[in-house]
């Protein structure tokens, strides 16, 4: 892989006249807190106008680098083990499930994708890509021509761009729920102090501290339209999301009778 420098058109770089925009896609990062959209900008930054030729493969860890405090990354919320965290880098995994997106679409392969733990807002079930110091995303040129890519943040949105030969067909890419995963009782602790937004019911008053959410099995179907008629379809992938324990503060009570005091 190469980058070459900044332009408004990859043809005046000496690639084929066929070359052309073939697939864009975005992802809303506009609820983000400072941090995270900072190592959303950070990361984009390594993928402009970069050269990925027939045959090779593109792999994120080596384009982004470590994710690092002296390298200027921030901290921000990762999911660690099925849970949101703090973590150096929080938000990078957008920019990689954003540049899977437009890959898959422009009619490239995948070599090696990992789902995160849980569900993620920005993109559908089985569309996700997580990427950390362990785990890398390696997407594969499969293709007969050399392709560029060309990563950029607009208006707190990241944007992929990939420009090749034009495609025969239009790529839509669809998510299905195979089964819903329900998440296990809510454990329940037991305090004298309350903090926070107090609801009650027939035992008494508590605090939601995590809310439960289901998990899912679901996998992603790849189709192929032609002048808007779909084609063909298949299956592109399967995953498994995790469903979340919630917990509940509850109120100690004391239930013991008040003692007898005689005169």
């Amino acid at each position: 892989m190469q980058s070459i420098e900044a332009m408004t058109s990859p043809n005046s770089y000496g690639f084929s006249p066929k070359m052309q925009l073939i697939s864009r896609f975005e992802t809303d990062f506009s609820t983000s807190k400072e941090e995270r959209s900072f190592n959303i900008a950070l990361a984009s930054s390594n993928f402009c106008w970069l050269v990925v030729k027939s045959g090779e493969c593109l792999s994120f860890n080596t384009v982004v680098g470590l994710r690092s405090e002296e390298r200027g990354y921030k901290n921000a919320k990762v999911i660690v083990n099925g849970d949101y965290t703090e973590g150096i880098g929080g938000g990078v995994c957008q920019v990689s499930t954003t540049l899977y997106n437009a890959w898959i679409r422009a009619g490239l392969a995948p070599k090696h994708v990992v789902s995160h733990s849980l569900p993620s807002s920005y993109c559908g079930l089985s569309q996700d890509a997580t990427v950390t110091e362990y785990i890398d995303m390696v997407l594969l040129n499969d293709s007969q021509y050399d392709v560029i890519v060309n990563g950029y943040v607009e208006n707190k949105r990241v944007i992929f761009d990939i420009y090749g030969h034009p495609l025969p067909y239009q790529i839509k890419l669809r998510s299905e729920i195979i089964e819903v995963l329900q998440p296990p009782e809510d454990i329940v602790e037991w305090s004298d102090v309350l903090e926070g937004e107090i609801a009650s019911d027939e035992i008494g008053e508590y605090v939601v501290s995590k809310k439960s959410h289901v998990g899912y099995k679901s996998r992603a179907i790849i189709e192929y339209y032609s002048n808007g008629k779909l084609i063909s379809n298949k299956e592109l992938r399967k995953d498994s999301y995790l469903p979340v324990q919630g917990k509940i503060i509850r109120k100690r009570v004391d239930t013991e009778p008040a003692p007898l005091i005689e005169e």
